[in-house]
Formats: structure tokens, C-alpha cells, sequence
């Protein structure tokens, strides 16, 4: 076995013994007992974890989010702690609670930026635009996707840029300003076409479709949704 596979099993075996605790005191007590484990490769599986669970079981997600933020915080990793933060965000933004999901997508940014990580911030950034619309606080959502979108064309990642198109698309749509979020969705169409982001499409499509709708083109609006 691989070197490269031998820690992922032990990273995977942590994972899941720390899952099986039953309370906070527990867990940062197996953590700080452990010390010389791979808890920042921990707080990334269990990051990755509340993606998945938030579209099955948001209060499983939040859950989860709340111990990677517990090891984040016994280790005093500060990107650990900012990426379990942003999980968190996601989750409550699922759960509805947004202004709760600003907050901490706030204390994220705030710690991928001294910590000199563009692209994290970027994807916080981006991430916090549909809570701050979902509030009518449409400057702050426009001003978030602006910032991100600097960044992802810096990066030469246009993936990501066009996947903050599509929230700065939700931000003009939610405003009826249709003509606007047309430009952002169909700009972000044409982009994820030439990458393997289904969902992405997806969600350009049927954007663009409710926009069309809105905009009086039946027809168009028809072909869109099929």
C-alpha cells in the first residue's frame, strides 16, 4: 500500500472516530490527546462532508460543521477554522438562517485575507451572495461578486468566475433588472459549457428560462427549460 493511501486510511479512521463521540468535551479532548494526527486534513474531509450533507440533511451539516470547528479551534489553525466557518455558513444558509450565514461567511473572509488566500477568500465571497440577497442587501451581494470575480480572473479560473456570474445573475434577477441577469447567466453558460459542471449548466439554464419568462419570450423560455 501506498504511502499516500496508508494516510489517507488513518486520516479517514480519525474522521470517523471523532464522529462517534457524543459531545463537544469529548471531541476536543480526543483531539488535543492527538496532537500529532492530521487534523487540518481532518477539518477539510469534514468540510467536504457538509457540502454533501446539506442537500440531504441540513441540521446533519450543521452538525458537522460545528466539529470541524471544533478541532479548527483546539488546533488553532486559522484556515482550518475559516474554511469550517464558511461550511457552517452553507449550512445555515440552507437551514434559511441568513443572516447568521453573513456572519460567519464575514469572520471567514476575514481570516482567508490574513492569511493571504485569494482563492478561498474568492469562494467565501461568492458564497455569501445569495444570503446577502436573500436580505435585500443587493449593494453588499454585488460588491461580494465584483471582489470575487477580481480574483477567480486573476487566477485564470474561469470555471469559478462563471459560477459567480450566475450568483451576480441571481442578484440583477431578484431586482427585475431581467435584461441584466440574462448577460450574467448566458456569459456563464457559455463558459461552463466547455467545463464538466453540469449543475452549473443547469442552473444557467434554468435562470435564464425564468428570466425569459419574465421578459415575455415564451418560446425561448420553453426551449431553455427542455
Amino acid at each position: 500500500m501506498s504511502v499516500q493511501a496508508t494516510r489517507k486510511m488513518e486520516v479517514d479512521a480519525l474522521t470517523e472516530r471523532l464522529l462517534a463521540l457524543s459531545d463537544a468535551a469529548s471531541r476536543k479532548r480526543w483531539v488535543s490527546d492527538h496532537d500529532g494526527a492530521n487534523w487540518v486534513e481532518v477539518v477539510t474531509i469534514l468540510t467536504e462532508r457538509v457540502w454533501q450533507e446539506v442537500r440531504v440533511d441540513t441540521v446533519r451539516a450543521e452538525h458537522t460543521a460545528d466539529i470541524a470547528i471544533e478541532v479548527a479551534e483546539v488546533i488553532g489553525d486559522k484556515v482550518a477554522l475559516a474554511k469550517s466557518l464558511r461550511a457552517k455558513a452553507n449550512a445555515l444558509y440552507a437551514l434559511d438562517r441568513h443572516a447568521a450565514a453573513i456572519q460567519l461567511h464575514g469572520q471567514a473572509v476575514a481570516l482567508f485575507e490574513a492569511a493571504n488566500d485569494p482563492v478561498e477568500l474568492a469562494r467565501t465571497l461568492s458564497g455569501s451572495i445569495q444570503p446577502l440577497l436573500l436580505l435585500g442587501r443587493y449593494d453588499d451581494a454585488l460588491s461580494a461578486g465584483e471582489r470575487a470575480c477580481s480574483i477567480f480572473r486573476q487566477q485564470g479560473n474561469k470555471r469559478r468566475l462563471a459560477r459567480v456570474e450566475i450568483n451576480i445573475g441571481n442578484v440583477y434577477h431578484r431586482q427585475d433588472r431581467f435584461t441584466e441577469a440574462v448577460e450574467f447567466y448566458e456569459r456563464a453558460y457559455q463558459e461552463l459549457m466547455q467545463h464538466d459542471d453540469p449543475e452549473g449548466i443547469a442552473a444557467a439554464l434554468s435562470n435564464l428560462s425564468l428570466c425569459c419568462i419574465s421578459l415575455n419570450d415564451f418560446p425561448k423560455a420553453l426551449d431553455l427549460h427542455r
